[in-house]
This record gives C-alpha cells, structure tokens and sequence, in this order.
C-alpha cells in the first residue's frame, strides 16, 4: 500500500495472487508467463499454521517476480523441505543469460522493499530469512519457518541486523571513536608536554646552583672572567624556595618618604 501511495493515487492498485493460492499454482504461472522453474519437495505432508503458510507462499512469488526481472531466462529452482517441526523454502536463481560476446548482465540494484517486506513476514512467523548471490553470479533466497511454537532455537530465529542499522551502528561507533580521539588525543598532548617541562625544568634547576666550596671561593673584586668557570651555566628563574625578599637600599626607602 505505501508503495502504491507513493507511485500516484491514480496508479492501480497492485495485483494479488487468488486466495489460498498453493506454491504448486504459483510455479504454474510463473511457467505459463515464461519462466523456466523447477519445483522440488521433501519431507511428509501436514497442515502448515496459517502465518508460517502466507510466508512460504509470499517468498516463493517475491522471488520468482525478482528472478524474472533481474535474471530474464535464468532457470529457478524452488525447494521445499519439510521435517516434523520446520519447514524451509529456497528460491535459487541462476545467474542472467550472457549475451553473445559480452559479459552477463549485473544484476539491477533493487530497492529493498521486496526483502524487508520478506524479512518482517518471515520474522512474525517466527521463523528467520536469509538472502545473498552466489559464487556463479545467482541469487538465493532461503527461509526457516516453526511449524510449531519453540521449533527453532532463539538464536536461530533472531534475523541479522538489517543493512541500515548495521550501518548506523558502524556510524555511531565511528563518531564515538572520533570524539574520544577529540577529547583523549589534546588530554595525552598536553600531558606529555607538561612531563617534558617539568623535566627541563627539574634539569635546569639542578644546574642553576652553585656549590657551597665555589661560593666559598668567590671574593669580591674579582674579575667575572676569573670566576666563569665556577659560576653555574644556567640561571635560577627565581629566588629559591625560603629566601627571605630582597631588601631595597637605604636611599630608595627615603625617597620613597620624601626625605632626602
């Protein structure tokens, strides 16, 4: 229906198999129509629930309209395998005839809807729907169905993350990666920057001091060349820890009162 919606409100309405149509009867029209299908069944024969059966039927024809349009003259093949608690449907398309000369066709991109529709029947049913190309070029469609409640495992009926939600999780993995790269990154900078400095500064420090017998050896009125060798190579940023403030001279403090 939104499909239709989308097309146009004057579109016709999409045309629906006859009720209570059998996968036999859906093979038969599609071969009528042209298309080369072959039907295969194994297991015993039973009742199938009623959810279980539309799912079945909806994938046999979703599958077979897929064939025929995306591999024209590809032969299919539909199996149906039935046990005392499952039933498993596969459509398996051959890959598009190869034109004379040429490569085969690639197949079309579709838009999905076909699949995800799928998907959530088969989910509802309880079942889990698998899809994918094969090695030669073709398609397979496959779907496990209950024939019964708690016929297949929980994490066999769990279906895989649909390809829109892996890809935002794979977004928001990579955002989250990208702020803690934003955030840890210029943290880590700064960090190793502060260890560096302290160490400089823990470096010069230790070679800003003179040694008490080189002090003890300087006298006033001696020459600044003769005393270079015992003076340290680095001078201390700052007075050391304890010093008492320098103490201004007697002239600066009367001139700061007003005496002369």
């Amino acid at each position: 229906m939104l499909r239709a919606d989308e097309e146009g409100a004057g579109e016709p309405a999409a045309p629906t198999a006859p009720v209570g149509e059998t996968v036999e009867e859906v093979v038969e029209r599609a071969r009528a129509s042209g298309l080369r299908v072959e039907l295969t069944r194994r297991g015993p024969d039973g009742g199938t629930p009623a959810m279980a059966d539309r799912a079945v039927h909806r994938l046999v024809v979703e599958s077979l309209t897929n064939a025929a349009e995306h591999a024209p003259g590809a032969p299919v093949r539909v199996a149906l395998e039935r046990t005392a608690s499952t039933v498993t449907v596969a459509v398996s398309s051959g890959p598009a005839a190869r034109p004379a000369g040429g490569e085969p066709p690639a197949r079309p991109a579709s838009g999905g809807t076909g699949l995800v529709g799928l998907d959530e029947r088969v989910r509802l049913a309880g079942g889990r729907l698998t899809h994918g190309a094969r090695a030669d070029g073709g398609f397979v469609v496959r779907a496990v169905l209950p024939l019964e409640p708690g016929a297949l495992a929980p994490e066999a009926v769990r279906p895989p993350a649909p390809t829109s939600v892996r890809e935002r999780d794979r977004a928001a993995r990579e955002v989250r990666r990208g702020l803690a790269q934003a955030v840890w990154i210029p943290l880590a900078l700064v960090a190793a920057l502060g260890v560096v400095m302290l160490v400089f500064g823990l470096w010069t420090q230790s070679r800003s001091f003179l040694d008490r017998d080189d002090y003890a050896g300087l006298r006033v009125g001696d020459a600044l060349s003769a005393d270079a060798e015992r003076l340290p190579p680095h001078p201390l940023d700052g007075p050391p820890a304890g010093a008492p403030p320098p103490s201004r001279p007697a002239w600066t403090t009367a001139c700061t009162t007003g005496r002369r």
